[in-house]
Parts: C-alpha cells; structure tokens; sequence
C-alpha cells in the first residue's frame, strides 16, 4: 500500500508538481497514516489471501445499536455486493405492495431522521430506510462516497427489497442529492422523486456567495443605507467569483481514490461532503427524470431555497410546497405538516410549469437611482440607471438595458428572438429565468441558477471583462442544447467559445 503511494507521488514528481504541492501530500498521506500501522504484517495478510475468496458476513445488529429505533419494525444489517459493505436496512409497512426508500443526509443520525416520518408512511406504503455505507449502523467499508457511488448501492436496495414495479424514492439534503443522481443515471426505475431540502445542487461559488449575502430587501432601513449595503456585497461576491476559478485544493483528492481513502476515508462527512461538492449537477439530462415533488424550509440556510426554484425550472415535471418557519430538517422541526405534505407528494398529480409567453404590454419600466426598485409584470421594455436594489419577480420584458446597476430576478422572462440586451458595468442574480435572443455584456457579472437562453448562437456575447458563475444553465438553439455549471471568466468572446 505504502509502495503504491510512494510510486504515485513519484510520478507526480516526474511530472513537474513544484515543491509546495509536493510537501502539501506528502504532509497529508505522513498526517492520516496510523502510527502503530505494520506494513509488513498487512502486506503478509494481502499475500496469504490470494486465491482466497470468503463471503463477507455483516455483524449481527446488537440491542444497544437499536435503543432508539421501535420495536415494531423489522431490522438487518446486511453486506451489499456491490461495495462489499454493510447496510443497515430498516423496514416497516410490509404488508403494503407500494415502496418508498428513504435516504439520509449528512450527520451521525442516519436514517434516525425518518422516525418522526415513518409512522405515517407506514400506514400506506412499505417503508424502506437506509443507513448509507460509512453512516449510522452501515460503516465498515471505504470507498470515494459520491453520488456515482451511493446510486449504485440504492439501486441494489430498490431491486432487493422493492415489492412491485412502483418505487418512491425520498432523499433529504445530501440524500436527495443522490437520489436525484440516481433518477438520472437509473431512467425509469423509480415512480416519483421527491427531494427535501436538497443540498449540493448549485454550483460552489454561487453558494459560498448565497452564505455571505445578507437581506438588503428591508423596508425598516433607509434607502442610502441599503444602498452601501447592496455596494458592499457587490464587492464581495467580486472577490469571491475569483476563487471559482482559481486554484482549488479540493481538487489534489479528486482523481486519486488511493490518496483519497488514506487521508479521509474514514471521516464519513468529510469524504461524503467532498464527493458532494465534485458532482456537477448542471451537466445532468433533467428531461428524463420522473415526477419530481420538492419540499422546502423557507429559512434553511443550508440548502436555499433557491436550489428549489433553480430545480423547478429545470425539471419538466415538478412542484414546489415550501415551509415557511421552518429550516433545513423540516421532518423534525414541524413533522405533522411534512408527513402531510409528504403523503400528498406521493399521490398527487404533477403537472407541467412550461407556459407560452402572451406578452402585448407597451408599459416601459424605469429606475434611475432606486426611485423604483420592484417590478412584476409585463413591460415593452425596462431601464435601469445607477440602481443597486432592484428586484425582478415574476417579470416578463421584452427589453432591458442595464447600466451601473444591481439587478435580483426570479421567476421571470427577458427578451424574445432577435432581441438584444445590453448589460453595462452591472450585476444580475437570476434564477429561474428565461432569456430570448442576445444579451452582450460589458465588465459586468453573472450568478445563473435555472436559467435557460434561447436564440440562435451566439446568445451571450461578452465585449469587454464579463465573469459568470452557472448552475443548472441551459442554452437551448433550434438545432442543439447546452447544459452548462461552473465559473467562467470572458475577455472579447462569446460563451459557446469558452465552453
């Protein structure tokens, strides 16, 4: 093992690294090694295996592993081919025909989460809960835990304990990251989707952005004030667009399983977390994922609830039901209301949100130093000057020209086919959004989560110093479409260059 590593870091050498990553790895293999570690014996024990092939046993679960688990349900741990590690697998509702698999996100608690949720599944439907491999009751094996690796196991759960063809599948916060990797990778194996809370969808950039941001929608201060505020947040969110495309240390683990699994393998949320954060989830083919139910606190700050909006508008079928008090475990901060939303998730229709635009106002909209900030509505064309509060929701333009200004809009439409959209020295946090036809960019900034151009290529053409941050980002021209996540930094170029 230790020969293995040392031959890597070699190459590694040869290739160029410059001394400062050199020392960086070798610090970090010297750090997570154990000390008391025999390698000769270990080596001795892999040489006196060879041809040997026992079938992995999981332990027995004990009574003190199940204190907080009720007796009522069925209880095992098993080994799981396809990893070669133990699961835990808890089961309640057997007499039902109809399955729902829960998965968990990160925490010590597991599939302890779905307790306050269960009861009120099982009265339904077969109710199956995980504790995912290296979580809970299920740690024994290392691997990379990623969403590639995680959909394999679901994927052996739902063909092991499924009891008919419709299968539900339940995923909070990193969970319902991976399973809205599995209805991806797995077309058509599960009925609906429903995500809680999902964590890990936006691009890291937008989202270390989003934990800096503060409210500066707030009528009790005065305009001047939010002003500088909205200033100040401008100039953060400059700096930390910077580091999307900078150097990212995360990156040392993420091509090298053996480095990965030595230095943090065992620490279950770090690797999880780190795998979580690899995943581009733009990239993938939400045309193909089935009904699709979100559920929401209002206040998480974990997972916010702009990932949902940015969800919802790439997923054909779907619906939103948000919490309004509640965070980022809504099972558990107000249970009764999530067990009935739940419930209703899982049986009622999903219809699609695609409707065509009717716009034939000929009002003209207009901000020149935040004397008007909010719009909704149809325009013939809005104006911004010099404004730094302005919001757009629910918002359909057929213009917009932008100078010196800050714009913020959801749920809106911008533009229509041989449009085109001028954006000076300004900055536009949209999300789910559609924009028609061209849009050219001078020194201004992008932050795009959900939203979709469509118009003949070149759509977005940066003139002079333009960055964007991408998450669930489409281009969408009458002969291809382009799914797009990332950082982008744009000198005199168009994006479809840059990609």
């Amino acid at each position: 093992m230790i020969s293995a590593v040392l031959n890597r870091l070699n190459t590694w050498i040869d290739k160029g690294l410059n001394v400062g990553k050199q020392l960086i790895l070798m610090l970090l293999v010297v750090w997570a090694l154990p000390v008391e570690a025999n390698w000769l014996n270990d080596i001795n024990r892999k040489v006196r295996s060879l041809g040997e092939q026992p079938v992995p046993v999981a332990n027995p679960l004990t009574e003190l592993e199940l204190t907080d688990y009720p007796t009522q349900y069925h209880y095992e741990r098993i080994m799981v081919p396809t990893h070669d590690t133990p699961l835990f697998v808890l089961q309640a509702g057997l007499e039902h025909q109809k399955t729902v698999i829960l998965i968990h996100g990160l925490g010590d608690l597991a599939s302890k989460d779905w307790l306050n949720v269960i009861p009120a599944l099982a009265q339904q439907y077969h109710v199956v809960a995980i504790d995912l491999p290296g979580f809970g009751l299920s740690q024994g094996a290392v691997f990379t835990y990623s969403p590639k690796e995680y959909a394999k196991v679901i994927d052996w759960v739902i063909g092991q304990y499924r009891h008919s063809d419709g299968v539900h599948l339940v995923g909070h916060s990193m969970g319902g990251a991976i399973s809205l990797y599995y209805a991806n990778q797995y077309p058509g194996r599960i009925e609906r989707l429903v995500l809680v809370d999902a964590a890990g969808i936006l691009d890291r950039t937008a989202y270390i952005k989003h934990l800096s941001t503060r409210d500066n929608d707030q009528t009790d201060l005065p305009q001047g004030l939010r002003r500088v505020i909205a200033r100040v947040d401008n100039f953060a969110d400059k700096i930390l667009e910077k580091t999307g495309t900078g150097l990212d240390p995360t990156r040392l683990f993420s091509g090298d399983s053996s480095l990965r699994n030595m230095t943090i393998g065992d620490k279950t949320n770090m690797n999880a977390a780190l795998a979580l954060m690899e995943q581009n989830f733009s990239v993938l083919n939400y045309q193909t994922m089935p009904a699709t139910q979100l559920i929401w606190g209002a206040l998480d700050t974990v997972a916010p609830l702009r990932t949902a909006n940015a969800l919802q508008h790439v997923l054909p079928l779907s619906q939103l039901q948000v919490i309004n008090d509640a965070g980022h475990v809504p099972m558990k901060s107000h249970p009764h209301v999530f067990n009935q939303l739940l419930l209703t998730s899982l049986q009622g229709p999903v219809v699609s949100r695609l409707q065509p635009s009717n716009n034939v106002s000929q009002r003209v909209g207009h901000c020149f130093q935040d004397d008007k900030t909010h719009f909704s509505g149809q325009y013939k064309e809005i104006i911004l000057n010099d404004c730094k509060l302005v919001r757009f929701n629910r918002v359909d333009t057929e213009s917009l020209s932008m100078t010196d200004s800050i714009l913020s809009m959801e749920k809106s439409r911008v533009g229509r086919a041989g449009q085109t959209l001028q954006i000076t020295r300004s900055a536009i946090n949209a999300t789910d959004t559609e924009i028609h036809g061209r849009m050219y960019s001078q020194h201004s900034r992008f932050d795009f989560a959900g939203v979709t151009f469509y118009g003949e290529s070149p759509m977005f053409v940066s003139q002079a110093s333009t960055r964007l941050v991408l998450s669930l980002t489409r281009m969408i021209t009458p002969t291809q479409s382009t799914r797009l996540g990332g950082s982008y930094v744009l000198a005199e170029q168009s994006l479809e260059s840059a990609l």
